[in-house]
Order: C-alpha cells, then sequence, then structure tokens
C-alpha cells in the first residue's frame, strides 16, 4: 500500500516537471533571480551548488506562523521530520535523513548556526530554547554529512538568519493566545542610521501544556548590532539572554495508559517533579573584511553560559545541576585569484566546560551528592575549500581535520581523537533551466559529554564503551528552475559505522544510556517542488527513505536488517497559500507521516498519520489580525516517540484540535 503510494506521487511529479517543460521550451531563456547562500562556507549561488540545500525566506511580521517552535519553519524541508514540539522540558528534536534521531532532548548530530555563529557545542550538542523565532529571516538546510564544513556532528546543519534587512526604524508589538492558557507576547524594536543599526527583541512565552505536568514558561531577550567601517569592513556584535524559570515533563507512557487517557502524565513524572530550569547567555562578535579585490578576511569570537537545573524520575542520579561554559573563535580567508576560481582557508577552535552534579531526586527536593564531575571537551580544526567554475559547471572540493581532546578530572578518562573529512561535488549547467550535481561528503560525530557520562555501570567518568560514528554520503541531484516553477529531486546513499542508539535499563528507568550499533545504510530520494503564480504559492515537499541496520548484535539478538527506530519511511507535506488583494491570507498545510519503530528489535510499530493546519490573516493599515487551527481533522497522533523505552513507555501524545488567535501592530 505504502510503495504504491510512493509510486503514484513520482508518477505525479514527473508529469508536472514534464508539463512544465513542453510550456517552457516555446520561451526564450529568462534570468533568474539567484539566491547567493553561504551555508557551504563560500558564497554560491543556491541553483548551482554541488550539494542538497533547502531555503527558506519569511516576511517579518511572519502572520501565517504560530512561532511555538521551530518546527512551524521547517514544514516543507525534505527529508527533515521533527517531533517534541509540545515537550518544552525536553526541546524540539530534529533528525535529517536519520541523524539526530537518538536525541532524547535537544539536537544531536545536526549542527546549529545562528547569525553565522555556532549554537551547537563542540561536544555536538544542540538547543533551541533560545532562539528567538520571531527574528527568523531566512533558513538554511544542508540535508547530509558535512563534516568538511563544519566538522563534529555535521550530520546535517540548519543554518538560521535572523532580521537584518530593514529600512527604516519601527516598532513592532505582537499579542497571541489560544488553547490550553498558551499565551506569546512580543516586542521588537529595529534602528538605522547611516552606518549604524540594531535590532531589539523581547518575547515572553506560557502555556499549561495539552497534558497534564506539562506546563512552561520562557522569555528571550535578543539584540543585534551592525556597524558598517567602510563599503569593504563590517562587524556585527550580538547578544541573547534566556530564561525559562520552569518547563515540566509529562514523561512518555504506554499504550494502556494512552487508551486510557491521552492526556495523562506518566505518575512517577508528576511525583518525582520532573521538570527544567534554564538560564542561557551568549554573545558574539563578527567581523568581515574585503581586503582587496581578490582577498577577503571573515572572522568570529563567541561565549555562552548555561545554568541548568532538572528532575527526571528516578531517585539516584534523578536531580542534576549542570553549568556549562563554551567559547570559541574562528577565521576564514578567502582567495579569488580570477572570476572562475575561489579558495579558502579556514581555521577554528572551541572549548566546552561543564560541571556536571547528580544529587538524589527524594519526590522532587534535592538529597545527598551521588556524582561531581568536572568534564571538558576540546577541539581545533583546519580546513581548505577550493571552487573552480567552467562554462559547463562547477567542481567544488574540500578537506577538514579536526582534533578533539576530551575527558573529566580523572586523567584515566581522556581521550584524543583525529578525524579527516574531505567533500567533493560537481554541478553541470549546460543543460537550460536543468542543473544536474553529484557529490560525496563525510561526517563524524562524537559522544556528548551528557552521553558518556551516563555510564552504564553507575560509577563516574565515563563510558569507556561508547565509539564515535562516521557517515558516507553520496548523492545525485537534479534541479529545474523557471520564474513559476522550482523542482528539485536527490537520490542519496549513506553508509554509517557505530551508529549511537539510545536504550533505558531496569535499574534505572527515565533514565537514557547509549550504546553503538555496528553499521547501518540509509538509502532515499527526496523530492521538492514549488509553484507560484499570482497570487498563489504551492508547495510540495516528499522523502522515501530505507534506513536499516547492516550489522548489529544486541546480546544473544542479531538486529541486522531491522529499521533504525524513530524514522518514518515517508513523508509528504504541501502548504497552499492564497492572498486576496483586499489583504487576506489563507494557509493550508498538510502533513503525512508513515509508520516508524520505536525500538531497535522493531517489535513495536507506530502508526502513520496525516495533519491539516490552517492559517488566515488580515492586514488593515498598522494593524494586523491572524490566527489558526493546529490539527484541523482531531486526528489521535503522537508528538514524540520515545526509542528503546523501558516498560514499552513510547508515547507523548500530542494535542487534538487546537487554535490561536492573535493581532501585529507596527509603528
Amino acid at each position: 500500500m505504502k510503495i504504491k503510494f510512493c509510486g503514484g506521487l513520482l508518477l505525479l511529479f514527473l508529469l508536472g516537471v514534464l508539463q512544465t517543460n513542453a510550456q517552457d521550451s516555446l520561451q526564450q531563456a529568462v534570468n533568474l533571480k539567484e539566491i547567493t547562500l553561504d551555508a557551504v562556507r563560500i558564497n554560491s549561488p543556491k541553483r548551482i551548488l554541488p550539494f542538497s540545500l533547502s531555503y527558506r525566506a519569511f516576511e517579518a511580521e511572519q502572520l501565517g506562523i504560530p512561532q511555538n517552535s521551530l518546527q512551524d519553519y521547517l514544514t516543507t524541508v525534505p527529508g527533515l521530520f521533527a517531533q517534541n514540539s509540545q515537550n518544552f522540558a525536553q526541546d524540539l528534536r530534529l533528525s535529517i535523513r536519520g541523524f539526530g534521531a537518538r536525541s532524547g532532548f535537544g539536537i544531536r548530530g545536526i549542527q546549529l548556526i545562528v547569525d553565522g555563529i555556532p549554537e551547537t557545542t563542540p561536544d555536538g550538542q544542540g538547543q533551541l530554547d533560545n532562539l528567538p523565532l520571531g527574528l527568523i529571516q531566512s533558513i538554511s538546510v544542508l540535508r547530509g554529512p558535512a563534516a568538511t564544513f563544519y566538522g563534529n556532528a555535521a550530520g546535517g546543519v540548519i543554518q538560521i538568519n535572523t532580521l537584518d534587512d530593514f529600512k527604516t526604524d519601527f516598532v513592532r508589538i505582537r499579542a497571541q493566545g489560544g488553547s490550553y492558557s498558551s499565551s506569546n507576547l512580543s516586542a521588537t524594536i529595529g534602528l538605522k542610521n547611516n552606518k549604524t543599526k540594531a535590532v531589539l527583541f523581547q518575547n515572553i512565552s506560557q502555556s499549561e501544556g495539552y497534558r497534564n505536568h506539562s506546563q512552561y514558561k520562557q522569555q528571550v531577550f535578543n539584540a543585534n548590532v551592525w556597524h558598517d567601517f567602510s563599503q569593504e569592513s563590517r562587524i556585527r556584535w550580538q547578544f541573547n539572554y534566556t530564561h525559562s524559570p520552569y518547563a515540566y515533563d509529562a514523561g512518555g507512557i504506554n499504550m494502556a495508559s494512552v487508551e486510557e487517557n491521552r492526556i495523562q502524565a506518566r505518575p512517577q513524572n508528576e511525583s518525582y517533579k520532573t521538570f527544567e530550569v534554564v538560564d542561557h547567555i551568549k554573545t558574539g562578535v563578527q567581523w568581515d573584511n574585503q581586503v582587496s579585490e581578490k582577498l577577503r578576511w571573515e572572522s568570529y569570537v563567541f561565549y555562552a553560559f548555561r545554568d541548568f537545573e532538572g528532575k527526571i524520575p528516578i531517585k539516584s542520579n534523578g536531580y542534576i545541576d549542570l553549568v556549562r561554559n563554551y567559547y570559541g573563535l574562528g577565521s576564514a580567508l578567502e582567495f579569488q585569484p580570477n572570476n572562475h576560481h575561489r579558495m579558502q582557508v579556514r581555521f577554528s577552535t572551541a572549548n566546552q566546560k561543564d560541571l556536571r552534579k547528580r544529587y538524589q531526586n527524594l519526590s522532587g527536593t534535592q538529597g545527598d551528592n551521588v556524582l561531581d564531575q568536572a568534564e571538558n571537551f576540546y577541539n581545533t580544526a583546519l580546513s581548505f575549500l577550493d571552487e573552480i567554475k567552467w562554462d559547463f559547471g562547477l567542481v567544488r572540493a574540500g578537506l577538514r581535520y579536526d582534533y578533539q581532546r576530551f575527558g573529566t578530572q580523572n586523567s584515566v578518562d581522556e581521550v584524543r581523537l583525529h578525524s579527516l573529512n574531505p567533500s567533493l561535488g560537481f554541478t553541470y549547467t549546460q543543460l537550460g533551466n536543468h542543473v544536474l550535481f553529484t557529490s560525496y561528503s563525510s561526517s563524524f560525530e562524537t559522544p556528548t559529554l551528557n552521553e558518556l557520562s551516563a555510564n552504564p555501570d553507575g560509577s563516574p567518568g565515563f563510558n569507556a564503551d561508547l565509539s564515535p560514528s562516521k557517515a558516507h554520503n553520496f548523492e545525485l541531484g537534479w534541479r529545474f528552475i523557471t520564474p513559476e516553477n522550482t523542482f528539485e529531486a536527490t537520490l542519496y546513499a549513506i553508509n554509517t559505522d557505530q551508529e549511537i542508539l539510545p536504550y533505558e535499563m531496569a535499574e534505572y528507568p527515565g533514565r537514557d544510556f547509549y550504546r553503538n550499533a555496528g553499521k547501518t545504510s540509509r538509502r532515499g530520494v527526496e523530492l521538492y517542488w514549488e509553484h507560484q503564480k499570482k497570487a498563489w504559492i504551492w508547495t510540495v515537499a516528499y522523502n522515501f527513505s530505507t534506513i536499516k541496520f547492516d550489522d548489529y548484535v544486541l546480546g544473544d539478538k542479531n538486529l541486522s536488517g531491522n529499521h533504525l527506530p524513530g524514522i518514518p519511511q515517508q513523508q509528504l507535506s504541501t502548504m497552499i497559500q492564497y492572498r486576496i488583494p483586499s489583504g487576506w491570507r489563507l494557509g493550508l498545510q498538510t502533513q503525512y507521516t508513515g509508520e516508524l519503530y520505536a525500538d531497535d528489535a522493531n517489535l513495536t510499530q507506530v502508526a502513520d498519520y496525516f495533519l491539516a493546519n490552517f492559517r488566515l490573516s488580515k492586514s488593515m493599515g498598522r494593524f494586523s489580525f491572524f490566527g489558526g487551527i493546529n490539527n484541523l481533522l482531531n486526528r489521535a497522533y503522537f508528538d514524540n516517540i520515545r526509542i528503546n523505552a523501558y516498560g514499552k513507555r513510547y508515547y507523548e501524545p500530542a494535542p487534538l484540535r487546537n487554535t490561536y488567535l492573535g493581532v501585529n501592530i507596527n509603528f
């Protein structure tokens, strides 16, 4: 049944291409506005990049976006799967072609870059709770391993750019309310003169949550200041402060509990008062300088501090106190000997220091200290990129060397790693509006400090049995771009060694541990179509993948041939938007998610589901009203699946039909 669904969609996609191509064959070549991106380090037009990359731009007012989660901005990126948008104690969980699916909280295996500065820590841990959603101007998603460009934990890359494109001073107030007593209030101020401009943003959001014991509150302040010393030299300073006084975790429950009452929390989560408190500060400076016509230099330096307090539903090790400092710098020198050749040398270094303490969780109060451990992760890297253009195409080659050193205050735990990652891509451009590309790239992923400190034997120090993973990615792609249509199709094959997967133990239910899983193979196809004509915008994204263990023996069980858990085999996302001249805007977004497995043994399959979300807005001068209905068809599905959870507590039920309404005021 599912194969027929896939085949039917492919046929529909190809028919659309043939019809559009037949129409365009009657026209002369058109000049298309190029989108130039730096997600692969050297600025290049997206159309000719030899890597699969998605780009999304957003209007400043974001009237069609609820601003509850980054998931709202990523709905039509093929190959990307998002979960956990409603559990603010665990944060949004993202995977790209399966990378990142293992994450119990936050982001793993995917690099996050915000306004040119890394959001991902040196050990590969990322979080999104400090992201100023209301400022997002554009997002670039590199859909595949990219260690040549970003080093550790770059199974994919999400590059986020916040608002910097405005011509005059402005003040914008946004107020939004919705189901479950949710509210979202924000203010944005933009200031500009001849050489300097600034954007200030303050947001306060809270909700009682759909499930019991799932309420949260958060405030985010963000500031960006740019100054042009000259036309060739520019500096940018950014600052972010996030305070979350509480975000409660309802936990995973089994199917019997779901059928009994889908909004209930796991009883242990309530009795142990599971929640988190976060204070996060980040600041950074970037400097770009066009030294000469052929030479460009850029650099950045940043510092971040995170104070985390959390509770998980176990007595031993159940009360967590983590203080994290991480900082780094990077610099790149780009040389362009002629119009067809560019080279870049890049250096970066970063250091992460975690002070991790664990206490007994005595029904939500702090008990005896059971772990007091200082942890460190240091990374330094040197990379070289070379891009050559000809009349018929483009070649991009790269090589990056990374050195990592990590451990605890116990010298026995110290590990030193060296990693060399090449990439090679070629784009053929002599087919009119058609572009063909092929590429090879790789990635490596060390376990995070949190994963290493989750020692199954309960002792301090690191889990000595946990190893880094490695991936090799091969792609073949095609793009077709006209003023009204964009088609993209990508085939990929990825082989990995030492996949890292989470599991729970009977002795510590509710706490994640990690193990390596031998080899895996990933094969897939990703399709994208966007059609813009007059007041209409149609968008379709589809991916079909087979991601399996090639070599995985767990105890006395041979799991080779099983599917990786937590990843659907196929997804289909559509978006229809219509603008009425009177100021009304209508939008309908749909998403089909195929079945997935909840465990390595593939004994539990989670059913597929189909969702629809409706958006409506009306602009009237300085005032704009907006609203929406989420889960329009009132489908019962799961917001998150906890992989390999003990006692089959895999399920975190998602909200049924819910609504929101708001107003936006410009001054």
